[in-house]
């Protein structure tokens, strides 16, 4: 196929940039600098996912003589908050001049996890590092991953990078490499085949390689990309998530993936955007090696399963209960823990699953719900009904030693009424899980949009979850807005503004998991509920209805010193913010804080007596 276009513009680079054998693989911070909380990041509990897909694309050219490093910023910065006092994470750049400085790469590939805000802002990571790289100007600049994939041709015509490989990149940057070093000798040379989806800009113009669509093949493990991360330093400076935190932050973390891609084509989801249809698997063996690798030789004790549908279908679900035979040993003689934060599939969860998945160490999961409305469900071609829920809902009440969350998304596609929205609230409290995960939707992806028809409702991304929008995990407020309980006297067929969406999140939040916690009743989990909202709070050091409600659970526990405290640092919190001082009068939490229990009879009293006055709206 005839790529002579591709094979022209790597000459005019080679020409400015001279190519030499070290590749410095890069992933920037995982969060919005705006948005930096310094009590959080001293806590660990800022995201510190591993460098799972830059590990990958280092294996895939494996072989090859290269001189291969790479560099977690996200790890390093973080390294340095911790460790370093002071240290002023804006000059977390000069981290990477450092790098550069010292080893001189001639290719610089870079990968993000999605983080969602406007990407041409200058508190986006991922632009802010390219600005940087575009200055500097002394190296072959590649990226990928979701970010890059939406947004290519902005990438490109700003002159932010060279080359922008789309969706999965494996087979893509073997490809882009050997032409890359074509004129060195490799045995390697017009062995891999031309894919498509190699964008670059030349001739002021966007181009694309040509070549068939590639689909990646799950071969081998990641065990050898392993000598470039320091997996076992990870949980000293971050977490993964609350389910993490809950597990142990002592406990040495790591994430391991066994399928690829969703059964599902839900209508908001990109999965099946970028990594195509139907599921692929790695090899049950090989993954059991590398957890055998982790476990032995780096002391790692928690995993996060990456996949977007662990559970599958035939084969895949059946390979998958092999894995989870294998953990249940590993469990038995290490003690390790798992927890799957992307969300299960409803329909995989029977008995036999779930009592595999709680011996093999299973602290919680997520099952993705979305909506608590069938017109929605079907609208988001969610495959499931809320009857299929409330029956898996009846089968977990069963498990109550794995923390299960269900996912829920307000404000679908734009166009989503406070009504239908009042359907996933009441649905959410119906179904009686561990906790319900309120989420904004949010418009992430052009390719997404565009094929579903949304491109002319397109807005500007925030965090799914609003809070997480500012340093201070506050919400702003205007005249417009209603906030506070009032939100239910919002018309039923209004559509409700992106502003007002946020206001709604934090009431349903509150009632549904607070307020009305299943595990603050009698007869619920209560040490459950706590060591949940432990983890969470860690994220919200200035909340306080977070450690409100946790020295409530502490007092049912009849932990009497840990309730003081926590209830000492509600009154703090308080006392030092206006803003949440206005937020607890809002909800008639007061009388909480001022007449705390003092036992458990008390507690479940006090308790009831602020669950009536929901009782109404949550029927």
């Amino acid at each position: 196929m005839n790529n002579k276009n591709l094979s022209d513009y790597i000459s005019s680079l080679k020409n400015k940039h001279p190519i030499n054998n070290k590749v410095l693989f890069v992933q920037p911070p995982q969060f919005v600098l705006n948005s930096f909380n310094y009590k959080v990041a001293k806590a660990k509990g800022c995201y510190a996912y591993p460098p799972t897909g830059l590990q990958c694309l280092s294996k895939a050219l494996s072989g090859r003589n290269l001189e291969m490093e790479i560099l977690d910023l996200n790890y390093q910065l973080l390294k340095r908050v911790i460790e370093d006092e002071p240290y002023n994470y804006r000059n977390w750049l000069e981290i990477l001049s450092e790098h550069l400085d010292k080893n001189s790469p001639s290719i610089i590939v870079i990968t993000c996890i999605s983080i969602y805000t406007d990407v041409f802002t200058s508190s986006h990571p991922l632009t802010t590092l390219l600005e940087y790289l575009h200055k500097r100007d002394d190296a072959i600049i590649i990226i990928g991953g979701p970010i890059a994939t939406n947004e290519y041709k902005n990438y490109l015509m700003k002159d932010l990078c060279h080359f922008v490989i789309k969706r999965e990149g494996e087979n893509k940057i073997q490809y882009l490499f050997d032409q890359l070093f074509h004129n060195w000798i490799s045995p390697w040379i017009d062995k891999t085949q031309p894919t498509n989806s190699i964008h670059f800009k030349f001739k002021n113009k966007i181009e694309e390689t040509v070549g068939e669509n590639d689909v990646v093949v799950l071969l081998g493990n990641l065990i050898d990309t392993y000598k470039y991360v320091p997996i076992e330093d990870y949980n000293n400076i971050g977490s993964l998530n609350p389910f993490s935190r809950m597990s142990g932050q002592h406990k040495k973390f790591a994430g391991i993936q066994l399928n690829r891609g969703c059964r599902a084509n839900c209508k908001f989801c990109g999965v099946v955007k970028f990594m195509g249809v139907g599921l692929r698997q790695h090899n049950v063996q090989e993954l059991s090696e590398e957890l055998n690798y982790l476990i032995t030789k780096r002391g790692i004790r928690h995993f996060e399963i990456l996949d977007d549908d662990f559970l599958g279908y035939g084969k895949f679900n059946t390979n998958c209960l092999t894995l989870l035979n294998e953990m249940t040993k590993l469990h038995k003689h290490y003690g390790t823990t798992w927890a799957a934060g992307n969300g299960l599939i409803a329909a995989s969860l029977n008995k036999n699953t779930l009592n595999l998945m709680r011996s093999s160490g299973c602290v919680g999961f997520r099952i993705g719900i979305e909506s608590g409305n069938e017109k929605m469900l079907k609208q988001m071609r969610k495959p499931l009904s809320t009857s299929l829920i409330r029956k898996t809902s009846k089968l977990l009440q069963n498990y109550p030693e794995m923390f299960v969350a269900g996912n829920f998304i307000i404000g679908l596609f734009g166009e989503e009424t406070f009504g239908e929205m009042l359907d996933t609230f009441k649905f959410a409290c119906e179904i009686n899980l561990d906790w319900a995960a309120y989420t904004t939707f949010q418009f992430t992806s052009e390719d997404t949009m565009l094929k579903e028809n949304l491109l002319s409702k397109k807005k500007t991304a925030t965090d799914f979850i609003p809070t997480k929008d500012n340093s201070n995990r506050e919400l702003t407020e205007t005249q417009k807005i209603i906030s506070g309980p009032e939100i239910f006297n919002i018309p039923k067929d209004s559509i409700p503004s992106s502003e007002q969406i946020n206001h709604i999140w934090f009431a349903f939040n509150l009632i549904s998991n607070y307020i009305n916690n299943k595990n603050l009743k009698p007869n619920g989990n209560t040490a459950k509920f706590v060591s949940w909202v432990e983890a969470v709070q860690i994220a919200y050091p200035d909340n306080p209805y977070m450690p409100l409600f946790a020295g409530i659970g502490h007092v049912i526990l009849g932990n009497k010193e840990l309730a003081k405290r926590h209830i000492e640092t509600a009154k703090q919190n308080i006392s030092t913010s206006k803003y949440w001082k206005t937020r607890i009068n809002q909800f008639s939490l007061m009388d909480l804080i001022t007449s705390f229990p003092r036992n458990s009879k008390e507690a479940y009293k006090i308790l009831e007596s602020t669950q009536k006055k929901y009782q109404l709206i949550i029927t």
